[in-house]
């Protein structure tokens, strides 16, 4: 690979892990602690329907939080600029969510 192609590579990188940080910054605690509340809550008696939703916002919290951790050389490479804008989008959606709720 070309000096290009790697400066590229490392640019998108860096975007991606710079757009990974400021999501981190501004949702991870909120992001823990609702997966820790909805832990709380799927113990509790409900419909199963409520119960099925709820469980499938655990699951994508608990997938999203780790990538918010991850150091910029272990981004995988397919988490391009393109997925990392829906990644964004989806915690915003998530978050916006659960605050109208409380």
């Amino acid at each position: 690979m070309d000096n290009l192609g790697q400066t590229g590579a490392e640019d998108e990188r860096d975007f991606v892990h710079n757009k990974l940080q400021a999501l981190s910054n501004t949702h991870l605690s909120s992001m823990v602690e609702l997966y820790s509340t909805l832990t709380a809550r799927s113990n509790q008696p409900m419909p199963a329907e409520q119960l099925q939703k709820l469980k499938h916002y655990k699951d994508v919290l608990h997938r999203m939080i780790p990538y918010m951790r991850v150091p910029k050389e272990r981004i995988p490479a397919e988490f391009n600029r393109e997925k990392v804008i829906a990644f964004e989008r989806q915690v915003t959606n998530i978050m916006e969510t659960f605050q109208r709720r409380r």
